[in-house]
Protein backbone atom coordinates (compact mmCIF):
# COMPACT_ATOMS: atom_id res chain seq x y z
CA UNK A 1 0.00 0.00 0.00
CA UNK A 2 2.20 2.59 1.09
CA UNK A 3 5.05 1.75 -1.16
CA UNK A 4 2.83 1.68 -4.44
CA UNK A 5 1.48 4.98 -3.21
CA UNK A 6 5.23 6.36 -3.27
CA UNK A 7 5.84 5.06 -6.59
CA UNK A 8 2.34 7.07 -7.45
CA UNK A 9 3.92 10.08 -5.90
CA UNK A 10 7.16 9.88 -7.77
CA UNK A 11 5.73 9.41 -10.90
CA UNK A 12 3.51 12.06 -10.49
CA UNK A 13 6.08 14.24 -9.52
CA UNK A 14 8.38 12.82 -12.61
CA UNK A 15 5.88 13.59 -14.66
CA UNK A 16 5.25 17.53 -13.35
CA UNK A 17 8.71 17.94 -13.00
CA UNK A 18 8.50 16.88 -17.33
CA UNK A 19 5.67 19.53 -17.48
CA UNK A 20 7.44 22.37 -16.16
CA UNK A 21 10.61 21.52 -18.31
CA UNK A 22 8.59 21.71 -21.96
CA UNK A 23 6.42 24.90 -20.35
CA UNK A 24 10.43 26.74 -19.61
CA UNK A 25 11.48 25.35 -23.11
CA UNK A 26 8.59 26.89 -24.78
CA UNK A 27 8.98 29.83 -22.74
CA UNK A 28 12.61 30.22 -23.64
CA UNK A 29 11.47 30.23 -27.48
CA UNK A 30 8.67 31.99 -27.33
CA UNK A 31 10.30 35.71 -26.76
CA UNK A 32 8.43 38.91 -26.54
CA UNK A 33 9.60 39.78 -30.00
CA UNK A 34 7.88 36.60 -31.86
CA UNK A 35 4.59 37.26 -29.55
CA UNK A 36 4.26 40.88 -30.66
CA UNK A 37 4.82 39.52 -34.44
CA UNK A 38 2.48 37.14 -34.13
CA UNK A 39 -0.17 39.05 -32.36
CA UNK A 40 0.36 41.99 -34.75
CA UNK A 41 0.06 39.90 -37.76
CA UNK A 42 -3.08 38.88 -36.36
CA UNK A 43 -4.59 42.43 -35.85
CA UNK A 44 -3.31 43.45 -39.32
CA UNK A 45 -4.44 40.43 -41.46
CA UNK A 46 -8.06 40.47 -39.48
CA UNK A 47 -8.36 44.81 -39.42
CA UNK A 48 -7.00 44.94 -42.96
CA UNK A 49 -9.94 42.52 -44.17
CA UNK A 50 -12.56 44.56 -42.38
CA UNK A 51 -11.21 47.35 -43.74
CA UNK A 52 -10.94 46.08 -47.54
CA UNK A 53 -13.97 43.20 -47.96
CA UNK A 54 -16.56 44.31 -44.96
CA UNK A 55 -19.22 42.44 -46.76
CA UNK A 56 -17.05 39.43 -46.42
CA UNK A 57 -15.83 39.74 -42.66
CA UNK A 58 -19.92 39.92 -41.91
CA UNK A 59 -20.27 36.71 -43.00
CA UNK A 60 -17.73 35.97 -40.23
CA UNK A 61 -19.03 38.11 -37.69
CA UNK A 62 -23.44 37.88 -38.70
CA UNK A 63 -22.92 34.70 -39.70
CA UNK A 64 -20.31 32.46 -37.96
CA UNK A 65 -19.25 31.54 -41.71
CA UNK A 66 -15.81 32.02 -42.89
CA UNK A 67 -15.60 35.09 -44.95
CA UNK A 68 -14.92 32.89 -48.42
CA UNK A 69 -17.72 31.06 -48.06
CA UNK A 70 -21.21 32.53 -49.66
CA UNK A 71 -23.64 32.70 -47.39
CA UNK A 72 -27.02 31.61 -49.02
CA UNK A 73 -29.73 32.24 -46.03
CA UNK A 74 -29.54 33.70 -42.83
CA UNK A 75 -29.45 30.81 -40.29
CA UNK A 76 -31.42 34.11 -38.35
CA UNK A 77 -34.16 35.92 -39.53
CA UNK A 78 -33.47 39.06 -37.33
CA UNK A 79 -29.59 39.12 -38.95
CA UNK A 80 -29.67 40.54 -42.68
CA UNK A 81 -27.94 38.42 -44.90
CA UNK A 82 -26.16 41.38 -46.65
CA UNK A 83 -25.20 44.01 -44.11
CA UNK A 84 -25.87 47.39 -44.73
CA UNK A 85 -23.99 50.71 -45.67
CA UNK A 86 -23.73 51.23 -41.47
CA UNK A 87 -22.73 47.97 -40.86
CA UNK A 88 -19.95 48.15 -43.58
CA UNK A 89 -18.44 51.22 -41.94
CA UNK A 90 -18.77 50.07 -39.05
CA UNK A 91 -16.61 47.04 -40.48
CA UNK A 92 -14.47 49.15 -42.06
CA UNK A 93 -13.55 51.46 -38.26
CA UNK A 94 -13.31 48.77 -36.66
CA UNK A 95 -10.65 47.36 -39.41
CA UNK A 96 -8.88 50.91 -39.05
CA UNK A 97 -8.71 50.67 -35.50
CA UNK A 98 -7.12 47.06 -35.32
CA UNK A 99 -4.51 48.56 -37.97
CA UNK A 100 -3.75 52.03 -35.90
CA UNK A 101 -3.44 49.89 -33.02
CA UNK A 102 -0.86 46.92 -34.58
CA UNK A 103 1.47 50.24 -36.25
CA UNK A 104 1.40 51.52 -32.56
CA UNK A 105 2.54 48.73 -31.10
CA UNK A 106 5.04 48.07 -34.16
CA UNK A 107 6.29 50.94 -33.55
CA UNK A 108 6.58 51.54 -29.85
CA UNK A 109 8.05 47.81 -29.61
CA UNK A 110 9.83 46.32 -32.69
CA UNK A 111 13.66 47.91 -33.62
CA UNK A 112 17.12 47.91 -32.18
CA UNK A 113 16.49 50.41 -29.69
CA UNK A 114 13.05 49.22 -28.74
CA UNK A 115 13.25 46.27 -26.70
CA UNK A 116 13.13 47.49 -23.63
CA UNK A 117 9.11 48.38 -24.43
CA UNK A 118 8.95 44.58 -25.27
CA UNK A 119 7.74 43.09 -21.70
CA UNK A 120 5.41 45.47 -21.00
CA UNK A 121 3.88 45.56 -24.45
CA UNK A 122 2.97 41.70 -23.74
CA UNK A 123 1.39 42.66 -20.83
CA UNK A 124 -0.60 45.03 -22.17
CA UNK A 125 -1.40 42.97 -25.39
CA UNK A 126 -2.15 40.12 -22.52
CA UNK A 127 -5.02 42.56 -20.94
CA UNK A 128 -6.17 43.58 -24.19
CA UNK A 129 -7.21 40.10 -25.32
CA UNK A 130 -7.96 38.57 -22.18
CA UNK A 131 -10.09 42.01 -22.00
CA UNK A 132 -11.91 40.48 -25.78
CA UNK A 133 -12.27 36.82 -24.39
CA UNK A 134 -14.11 38.36 -20.85
CA UNK A 135 -16.32 40.37 -23.59
CA UNK A 136 -16.96 37.11 -25.40
CA UNK A 137 -18.18 35.83 -21.90
CA UNK A 138 -20.53 38.42 -22.10
CA UNK A 139 -21.57 37.88 -25.48
CA UNK A 140 -22.12 34.24 -24.96
CA UNK A 141 -23.86 34.70 -22.02
CA UNK A 142 -27.02 36.97 -23.70
CA UNK A 143 -30.14 35.25 -24.60
CA UNK A 144 -30.12 37.37 -27.99
CA UNK A 145 -26.35 38.19 -28.73
CA UNK A 146 -25.53 40.84 -31.57
CA UNK A 147 -22.65 38.39 -32.48
CA UNK A 148 -23.03 34.67 -33.92
CA UNK A 149 -22.30 32.21 -31.63
CA UNK A 150 -19.30 30.50 -34.10
CA UNK A 151 -17.89 34.09 -34.30
CA UNK A 152 -17.87 34.68 -30.72
CA UNK A 153 -15.98 30.88 -29.81
CA UNK A 154 -13.20 31.65 -32.78
CA UNK A 155 -12.44 35.10 -31.06
CA UNK A 156 -12.46 33.77 -27.64
CA UNK A 157 -10.37 30.45 -28.65
CA UNK A 158 -7.92 33.02 -30.93
CA UNK A 159 -7.77 36.06 -28.06
CA UNK A 160 -7.80 33.44 -25.06
CA UNK A 161 -4.66 32.00 -26.93
CA UNK A 162 -2.77 35.36 -27.72
CA UNK A 163 -3.27 36.71 -24.31
CA UNK A 164 -1.56 33.59 -22.83
CA UNK A 165 0.91 33.76 -25.30
CA UNK A 166 1.58 37.30 -24.63
CA UNK A 167 1.50 37.17 -20.45
CA UNK A 168 3.83 33.72 -20.81
CA UNK A 169 6.29 35.78 -22.77
CA UNK A 170 6.30 39.37 -20.50
CA UNK A 171 7.69 37.02 -18.03
CA UNK A 172 11.21 36.19 -17.18
CA UNK A 173 12.52 32.62 -18.04
CA UNK A 174 13.79 31.17 -14.61
CA UNK A 175 17.16 29.07 -15.15
CA UNK A 176 17.37 25.92 -13.10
Amino acid sequence: CCQRHSQQQQQQHAYLSAMVKLLKDVQKQLTPEVAIKVTTGLMVAGGGAMLAVPKRMWNLFAHGRPPWEKVEKSADPDVPLEPDRHHKQLLRWVGFMALSMAGVVTKLTLGDDMEKNRKPMCEVLAGVCAAGVAMDGVVMSQENPGQNENATIVDAAVGGTLAAMNFVASRDVEDE
